[in-house]
């Protein structure tokens, strides 16, 4: 039960830090504006990765 609830954040995190690496990229960010980016759009990642869990948690157990 416990790996389940860590997948939605882990993979949000994965996801948020990615797409932020990558948008950073394209606008040609350097480094404080690089970190930043990564890291907040990482923690909005993680926020909906925690709620898509916890909703395909309900639909799995319907």
């Amino acid at each position: 039960m416990k790996i389940k609830q860590l997948t939605g954040p882990a993979f949000g995190f994965l996801a948020g830090t990615t797409f932020g690496s990558g948008l950073a990229f394209i606008m040609r960010w350097q480094s404080y504006t690089l970190i930043a980016s990564v890291s907040v759009i990482g923690l909005a990642g993680v926020i909906i990765g925690v709620f898509a869990g916890k909703r395909i948690g309900r639909r799995a157990s319907l």
